[in-house]
């Protein structure tokens, strides 16, 4: 047993450096997608060890996706506020979606959760640009796309959960 724990604890550290590397590289510049998903693969992984492996991670990322370019640190920020305010507040238990699909022309980016459903007033604060400190990672998210590609975060409460979704 003793030699598994090594072993995990190795990846674990491993991840853990991956994962920081890429914020740190990545804060200025823009990324591939493929390196998002990636980033977020490691942030899960690393809060599933820390706190006892309670998020169930799905991914439905379709192929072909080498090429595309997105800024940097968008999706992380989504799956981080998807488990603090969704997951977390829900008893710690649930499931996390990445979804990448590419559509005619351009790819559809969502994150979904199974947790505790956004307030409707913070959807309305996203959209609108007031937001209180603790949701600025989500406005920062929206602002960005909409800069960039004209159109921000469509954000929809599910029965239960949330899901956030973009175009590229």
């Amino acid at each position: 047993a003793m030699m598994g724990d090594a072993d995990k604890t190795g990846a674990f550290l491993e991840k853990m450096a991956d994962f920081f590397r890429y914020n740190v590289r990545k804060m200025e510049e823009d990324a591939m997608l493929w390196e998002e998903v990636e980033a977020v693969d490691n942030y899960i992984y690393i809060l599933n060890v820390r706190f006892a492996g309670d998020i169930t991670y799905i991914k439905e990322v379709d192929e072909g996706i080498e090429n595309i370019r997105i800024p940097s640190m968008i999706l992380q920020p989504l799956v981080e506020n998807a488990i603090i305010h969704g997951i977390r507040k829900n008893g710690g238990c649930g499931t996390v979606v990445i979804g990448v699909k590419k559509e005619d022309g351009y790819t559809r980016v969502w994150v979904e959760n199974d947790g505790i459903a956004i307030d409707l007033d913070v959807i309305k604060k996203v959209y609108s640009g007031e937001m209180p400190d603790n949701k600025i990672g989500l406005y920062n998210v929206h602002l960005r796309l909409k800069l960039i590609y004209g159109q921000g975060l469509n954000i929809y409460r599910l029965d239960p959960g949330t899901k956030m979704e973009f175009y590229i």
